[in-house]
């Protein structure tokens, strides 16, 4: 099945071949370092990681004769699967911040458990009810990652409204409505708030401001174009609806810390 797949390494991760897929990677041996997001997390036996976003990711260094077990999830899939509970969009976000969870023994024995029985369920094609059965088991993973995530952190529940508001918020995002707007302002009267409760909505589920969020994604986003190099630096900045080239490259500059020119030669 296409919308799930199953690997014994990070070579799908590495050369980025699954676009648009979520990946669940659990360590069964050995070590990894991800250059995610805005740091580097390291991997050990008996860490589980979840890679929400792949444009954040930058980087991966495997050290030899380790062992994985990847999930890669499609996102469209996984979205008919997903729980809803609040925790979910303040794990989400905590978790693009950084990917790793270490796990306990006792945790370590229920992923290595979930991993499995995913696998068995994607191998039993002969089952009736076989994609219904498959959501299920996306579901529990999801719900027993969320949950030992939660516990690991001690993270106070987030509120139902402030949950809706900025998982609403973070779609339009995921959409990358950030490529024609970029002030806080617009997104707040599209979810029918005012921009400074939304900054505190987002402060407060997430730790960091609305418009930090907004800048990420478009900073990855543009980092990742830049980085094709089939586009030319006035196209992208066209693409991203920026008024003049010298303005993007200033606020490429603020953003990824180089000036695109800088970023595609690296």
């Amino acid at each position: 099945m296409d919308s799930v797949i199953i690997e014994n390494n990070l070579d799908g991760l590495v050369n980025k071949r699954y676009e648009g897929y979520q990946t669940y990677i659990y360590c069964y041996g050995g070590s990894c370092v991800l250059t995610y997001s805005e740091g580097k997390h390291e991997m050990h036996r008996d860490c589980c990681a979840i890679i929400l976003n792949r444009n954040f990711l930058k980087k991966v260094q495997v050290a030899e004769g380790s062992e994985f077990k990847v999930l890669y999830i499609e996102e469209t899939f996984l979205r008919q699967s997903e729980p809803r509970n609040p925790y979910i969009i303040q794990g989400m976000l905590a978790l693009y911040t950084n990917p790793v969870i270490t796990l306990n023994e006792e945790d370590a024995k229920l992923c290595q458990a979930l991993f499995h029985n995913f696998r068995l369920r994607l191998e039993g094609t002969n089952h009736k009810f076989y994609e219904d059965i498959l959501r299920t088991s996306a579901h529990m993973l999801l719900l027993d990652l969320y949950d030992i995530h939660a516990r690991i952190n001690n993270s106070a529940p987030t509120p139902l409204s402030a949950a809706s508001i900025m998982t609403k918020f973070i779609e339009m995002l995921e959409d990358k409505e950030y490529r024609d707007n970029r002030e806080v302002a617009y997104y707040a009267e599209k979810l029918c708030v005012v921009p400074k409760y939304l900054s505190e909505v987002s402060n407060k589920v997430s730790g960091f401001s609305a418009s930090y969020w907004i800048n990420r994604y478009a900073s990855q986003d543009i980092n990742e174009m830049l980085r094709r190099n089939n586009l030319s630096v006035a196209e992208i900045a066209q693409m991203f609806h920026f008024t003049s080239t010298s303005y993007f490259n200033r606020y490429v500059k603020r953003n990824l810390g180089a000036y695109p020119s800088e970023l595609r030669a690296q």
